[in-house]
């Protein structure tokens, strides 16, 4: 394993499939004809950004939705959903495609990124910085050790060693910063311009930029109790956050969405709604979803938590975020691995088969604003009203009336900014709520984190005492990078007790 304070980029193994098909929108190598090095990024960049959204949709946002209390299983279909999930069965080939498809699903960017083109690419260039480190700290987050000075290569070192998790995070968080200066520092004369080409902002380098410091704001959250034990981390972390005063993040509307020009046709829907909602040609006709849309609805814990059982407060997002299946008068749910029908996925999820996808809310960057000025970390802002402007922007996304939710919330424990003992607390359980569905990894790795919200039920089918902090390197490494890989001896028990570098509860 490497250790690196000045990383420089390069590639991962599984990168060395990279002529995968993705929905003809990612640029292929074809060994017959053109060479990815000598196409523009205008022809790369939206199979670049498109490809691994994919996976922050569908696998990445099932799996995490299934490690903490939001979705449960429809126990009535022919085959019992989220078994293996529920049973805590980890192993090598457990969600192993979050590995394989964000490292190989990177590589174009990091082409985009280190190429020495004739023209003037700085734009397209810092949106690629940006974008592969947001699916970057999610590999670490997942993770741990992961490659990262070596990464995309290709040809040129097909078995890179592995990183030190610290060092990658701190490489990241250059890596942001370099990617903000090169958008704001260029000359914008002679930039290139990505227009329609960039699939994610349009763009628009501002909102770039937002995303940028919004990302540059989790990274720093993520680690900061971390820090408070290394002296090291903890000076770069008082420079990063003071050189976030009182600059642009994301805001109320200010959703970070991606649509590349889905349709309503096979494997170019929505990721979300393919995997989650219906076929094509069948949006909305609930007689008519197939076994694989069926199987994910919400838990009993969600459903008491947001109808008032659990805290004597309605919540309304639940109507948008489940509907009653047929037969059902109210939403129902199910405990993980229980016998129950839960309701299905609602109207606030699923809209249509062209929807955007969503990489970061709006909401959930105005809850690490709240969090980072609850904490004293940054300096500008009121917390609670950036608590409770992340609530009206979590309401405002799912289509939910929100009424006098904010007064009835706020004196109670756990939801409400007056009421909570712990802010924190109220922070992230909020969070749980509103990217539940959307970002399901997010909620599990922030409970991970911070323990909240508190009280989850583990699944009814599990033998284990705790959930998974993490997930096992995948077959893939052990195929094909076996020497760099096997060296950290993972058994099926460092799923549950070897935590991420950040986790120090």
């Amino acid at each position: 394993m490497k250790n690196i304070f000045k990383l420089k980029y390069s590639i991962s193994l599984a990168l060395l499939f990279l002529t995968f098909s993705c929905d003809d929108v990612l640029v292929n190598e074809d060994p017959n004809g053109v060479v990815i090095d000598q196409l523009p990024p205008e022809v790369i960049l939206p199979g670049a950004l498109t490809v691994p959204s994919a996976t922050l949709m569908s696998d990445m946002n099932e799996l995490g939705n299934t490690m903490v209390a939001t979705w449960a299983g429809n126990a009535q279909q022919v085959q019992a959903p989220y078994f293996t999930e529920f049973q805590y069965q980890l192993s090598t080939d457990f969600y192993s495609g979050v590995w394989d498809n964000l490292m190989a699903r990177t590589g174009n960017l990091t082409q985009i990124i280190d190429n020495e083109y004739a023209d003037n690419y700085d734009y397209f260039k810092g949106a690629s910085k940006i974008y592969r480190a947001f699916y970057f700290q999610y590999l670490v987050d997942l993770y741990g050790d992961i490659p990262f000075t070596d990464i995309h290569q290709r040809g040129d070192l097909l078995f890179p060693e592995y990183d030190n998790q610290i060092d990658v995070y701190i490489a990241l968080i250059s890596d942001v910063n370099d990617a903000i200066n090169q958008i704001q520092n260029t000359d914008s004369s002679s930039a290139i311009t990505m227009g329609s080409n960039d699939v994610i902002m349009g763009g628009n380098m501002n909102m770039w930029i937002k995303f940028g410091n919004t990302l540059k704001l989790r990274l720093l959250l993520r680690i900061s109790d971390a820090a408070q034990s290394n002296p090291d981390l903890q000076t770069i972390l008082n420079t990063e956050f003071a050189s976030l005063n009182n600059v642009d993040f994301l805001g109320s509307g200010e959703n970070v969405t991606i649509n590349p020009g889905y349709s309503d046709e096979v494997d170019r829907m929505n990721p979300f709604a393919e995997t989650f909602g219906y076929d094509a040609g069948q949006f909305g006709n609930t007689a008519n979803q197939t076994f694989s849309n069926l199987r994910a609805g919400p838990t009993t814990f969600l459903v008491e938590f947001l109808d008032g059982t659990t805290n004597s407060v309605s919540d309304p997002r639940l109507q948008r975020l489940y509907a009653p299946r047929s037969g059902q008068a109210s939403i129902q749910g199910n405990t993980q691995g229980g016998g129950e029908q839960p309701s299905r996925i609602g109207p606030g999820l699923l809209m249509s088969p062209q929807q955007d996808g969503y990489i970061m809310t709006a909401s959930e960057s105005l809850f690490l604003q709240s969090e980072a000025v609850f904490k004293g970390l940054l300096s500008s802002g009121n917390a609670k009203g950036l608590f409770e402007n992340a609530i009206e922007s979590s309401f405002s996304r799912l289509g939910a009336t929100i009424g006098s939710y904010l007064n009835e919330a706020n004196n109670v424990n756990g939801i409400g900014w007056d009421g909570s003992t712990n802010k924190l607390e109220a922070i992230i359980t909020q969070k749980w709520i509103d990217l539940g569905g959307t970002n399901g990894v997010e909620t599990w790795i922030e409970y991970t984190r911070t323990g909240y919200p508190s009280n989850m039920p583990l699944p009814d089918i599990t033998n284990r005492p705790n959930r998974p902090l993490r997930l096992l390197y995948p077959t893939s490494e052990y195929t094909g990078n076996s020497a760099n890989v096997s060296v950290y001896n993972q058994t099926v028990d460092t799923a549950f007790n070897s935590s991420i570098f950040w986790d120090v509860n």
